[in-house]
């Protein structure tokens, strides 16, 4: 099977009027959620709480669904976080959700006990990811509170855990919050 190319597609885009190509996104829109999702962050910025809250609705899912037991089910949590990256520019809001998936992972052994250890390198991996991201950005000062009360609340957690989440809090931030 032939993969498109970009070069491809260009020419074929500039071979179209503008009525056309209007008429081909509105087909795309259309057909696909993900297309309309990404227009509607572009185009109405008051949508971008209600789109973030979709996205944190699916990992809240996936450890307190409304109904029986969370799947935990890691994949559709990092696909979550990496589809909202798709579709917004804003680094506070990506760096929450993000944070968002290391919270409830925490509250969800909080709720339910010891878990196994491959829960636990999920969600200090997700720890570590969203303090990169924040240094990335430039965010470590608006998160520092975040981070930090992640940290304490990992502490006394199992499988060394809690001494693991310590041990990456202050690879990023030097001092404790006051």
């Amino acid at each position: 099977m032939n993969n498109l190319k970009i070069t491809d597609l260009k020419k074929y885009l500039r071979n179209r009027n503008d009525d056309e190509l209007i008429n081909e996104i509105i087909e795309l829109v259309k057909l696909y959620p993900s297309v309309k999702e990404y227009y509607k962050a572009k185009l109405l910025p008051q949508s971008e709480l209600e789109i973030f809250g979709k996205y944190k609705n699916i990992i809240k899912n996936e450890f307190f669904p409304d109904r029986g037991f969370g799947k935990l089910r890691y994949s559709k949590v990092n696909e979550a976080i990496r589809e909202y990256k798709k579709l917004t520019s804003n680094s506070e809001l990506i760096a929450k959700l993000m944070f968002y998936y290391t919270e409830i992972g925490i509250k969800f052994t909080r709720e339910y006990g010891d878990i196994d250890e491959k829960f636990y390198i999920n969600i200090e991996k997700s720890y570590i990811n969203v303090l990169d991201y924040v240094q990335k950005c430039d965010l470590q000062e608006i998160f520092a509170e975040q981070a930090h009360e992640a940290k304490v609340k990992a502490a006394g957690i199992g499988w060394g855990f809690g001494d693991n989440m310590s041990d990456i809090y202050y690879e990023y931030y030097y001092d404790d919050i006051n």
